[in-house]
């Protein structure tokens, strides 16, 4: 094993009533901050200075089937409807108080501190977008590894810049599915990849082989998370491998990669297996928490510590499992938000976790 035990701790906490917890999360540990029956969440950003922006959904009654646009701004007490840029948002990016970017389907807004200013957006569908330094990235129309299997599956992504007013299209030596700081995680040629930006480009980086090779296997990094102290480098993705019949059905592990630049290795681990859509953050004191869609429902974590690798599961109110829809940090403190929904639109539920 490349890692060697460490523990994170995981509490469970139920809202006392159906809006929100508004007592101050704990630290140490995952907490359900807020709970809306009415509501469900599919992104947020933490700005350097700690506001929390949270985008999703609101049905207008328990009973309906309809839905509506919602923004939520908060902290560590409590959250606050505010006004939207005037479409369902679907990614976020912060670089300040005064710098959030909004995302949606054909439109793109940005919050000037006062304003929505928004824009048409004339481009692929957007999965992803960070504000990282100077830099304004999406990744857009990417893909993922289908769960059956597919032998003629191919990685693919766009990755743009906004460049004074204009997005522009950037080449890439991978097919970039994450990035964090000067690093873009993905795959090129059906093997897990990292490249890193030089400030005019991107550049390849060589990776050790993986381990616990199969006959036809492929790999992929999902994403990246940078420490901004030691510049310890953590990825999570997967690897998978031909293991059926005639429709090509494939078995896989978890791939987790951590180290420097010239110096990384990789670890495989059977479980969770196969996630295609893990996403990583760090964690503000040298390693990184990856959230993925747990076995029978729900998310789970792996914690990546300085020494070692922690499963653990996010708390849900009782007989609920939730889903974990987006991960972001406040940079430079260990606090870290998660945002999603239970199923059967049982409600949109909002964590915090704070050291």
């Amino acid at each position: 094993m490349l890692f060697r035990g460490t523990a994170a701790a995981v509490a469970f906490f139920v809202a006392a009533g159906p809006a929100a917890a508004h007592a101050e999360a704990p630290a140490g540990r995952w907490s359900v901050v807020h709970d809306q029956p009415r509501d469900s969440y599919d992104a947020v950003t933490v700005t350097p200075g700690g506001a929390v922006w949270v985008a999703g959904t609101r049905r207008p009654d328990r009973a309906s089937s309809r839905t509506e646009s919602l923004l939520l701004k908060g902290g560590r007490t409590a959250f606050k409807r505010v006004t939207g840029p005037g479409f369902r948002v679907r990614r976020l990016a912060s670089a300040s108080d005064t710098r959030v970017w909004a995302f949606g389907s054909s439109r793109y807004a940005r919050w000037d501190g006062k304003r929505w200013q928004v824009k048409r957006w004339r481009h692929g569908r957007v999965d992803r977008a960070y504000s990282i330094g100077q830099n304004l990235w999406v990744i857009e129309n990417s893909n993922t590894f289908p769960a059956a299997g597919d032998a003629g599956w191919k990685a693919r992504s766009t990755l743009r810049r906004l460049t004074g007013s204009v997005w522009r299209k950037v080449g890439t030596p991978i097919v970039v599915k994450g990035l964090d700081g000067k690093w873009a995680a993905g795959s090129a040629r059906g093997r897990a990849a990292l490249a890193r930006w030089t400030g005019t480009a991107w550049r390849a980086v060589a990776l050790p082989a993986i381990p616990s090779a199969h006959s036809g296997q492929i790999s992929e990094l999902t994403d990246v998370a940078v420490d901004g102290e030691t510049g310890r480098v953590m990825a999570v993705g997967w690897v998978a491998w031909p293991c059926g019949g005639a429709k090509r059905s494939f078995c896989g592990e978890t791939l987790l990669l951590s180290g420097y630049l010239g110096d990384f290795d990789f670890e495989v681990r059977g479980e969770p297996g196969i996630q295609p859509r893990a996403q990583a953050e760090p964690d503000g004191r040298g390693g990184a928490w990856v959230v993925y869609d747990a076995k029978g429902g729900g998310s789970g974590f792996l914690h990546i510590g300085t020494d070692g690798v922690e499963p653990g599961a996010f708390p849900a109110p009782p007989n609920r499992k939730a889903s974990v829809r987006d991960l972001a940090v406040q940079l430079g403190t260990g606090s870290v938000w998660a945002v999603g929904a239970a199923p059967s639109r049982r409600g949109g539920l909002i964590w915090t976790y704070r050291r």
